[in-house]
């Protein structure tokens, strides 16, 4: 399982969140489709996998959870679409909201069912499961980024990200383009293959540089960056942007077909784009910015 919820907080917990999770409770999170305990696994450092969470033997999923399910939706969503008239037989991300990290917003434990549910109702809410489907909200971009990933064929799901354009994830989520330098005068989650080449950590920032940019003489002349502003940040913080950066690189690498088109590193960010240098995009909170492996 990529995410759970957060036994203390209710609120649903990226893997990749570990990493700067400091203790991290064994005994803190839970299913986000049953409710019951999970295992969070691979959260320290040294690991070259991404964190995530495990079901424990001794408390299985219960017979009517649906995250096998979900193994299997994205399996057939990645070849074709699998919205029908009864709506989106899943659960997604419909909306990013930035809170105070770790914030209390339950008592000890939530119920099974989900304090962070909500129903989609009327025609979208039917599963092939029995179940109704929920959208959820979303504390970091990587959840939504994920769903971008996983459902090429569903984009026009609702998305609500504050300060983005557009309201479904076709419009919210955009590549940037890939041969030229792009003045954007609306904002979006942006995306990009990482470079092979290694972050520069110069004066309180990392600068990533994309495989993306302008062209000249089949040479990448001026690739897009992004440069992230850690001041003030954790260095837990910013060691987990890097973890996930040089984990994606692995993966990617690992995961590479000779002579054919192989699933690429892509970087995910919300940032603001430098008016003197558009090649440059500035983020400065790691809830903005991931980096996933796959095909877009």
């Amino acid at each position: 399982m990529d995410s759970a919820i957060d036994r203390n907080t209710g609120q649903i917990i990226d893997g990749e969140q570990l990493w700067y999770i400091d203790p991290v409770d064994k005994n803190g999170y839970l299913c986000r489709g049953c409710g019951v305990q999970v295992n969070p696994v691979s959260f320290e450092l040294h690991h070259k996998v991404r964190p995530h969470f495990k079901e424990l033997p001794t408390a299985p999923h219960e017979d009517w959870c649906d995250v096998d399910g979900e193994v299997k939706l994205v399996e057939s969503a990645r070849k074709k679409s699998v919205t029908t008239k009864d709506g989106f037989p899943g659960s997604f991300p419909a909306k990013l909201h930035l809170v105070d990290e770790r914030a209390i917003i339950t008592p000890a434990g939530i119920p099974a069912s989900g304090a962070h549910r909500t129903s989609s109702g009327g025609a979208s809410s039917g599963t092939t499961t029995g179940k109704r489907h929920t959208q959820w909200t979303a504390n970091t971009i990587r959840p939504i980024c994920r769903t971008f990933m996983n459902f090429p064929h569903d984009r026009l799901l609702p998305l609500d990200v504050p300060g983005t354009y557009g309201k479904t994830y076709d419009e919210v989520v955009r590549k940037l383009a890939s041969g030229d330098i792009v003045s954007y005068p609306k904002q979006h989650i942006f995306a990009a293959p990482l470079s092979w080449s290694k972050p520069e950590d110069s004066n309180g920032k990392l600068t990533i540089k994309l495989s993306y940019g302008f062209w000249a003489n089949k040479n990448l002349a001026q690739p897009y960056r992004v440069i992230i502003d850690y001041t003030g940040w954790s260095d837990a913080k910013k060691n987990y942007v890097l973890a996930e950066f040089e984990v994606s690189r692995a993966e990617a690498v690992k995961l590479g077909k000779p002579g054919k088109s192989s699933p690429k590193a892509w970087v995910f960010f919300l940032g603001e784009q430098d008016a003197a240098n558009p090649s440059d995009f500035i983020v400065k909170d790691h809830r903005l910015i991931c980096c996933l492996t796959g095909e877009l």
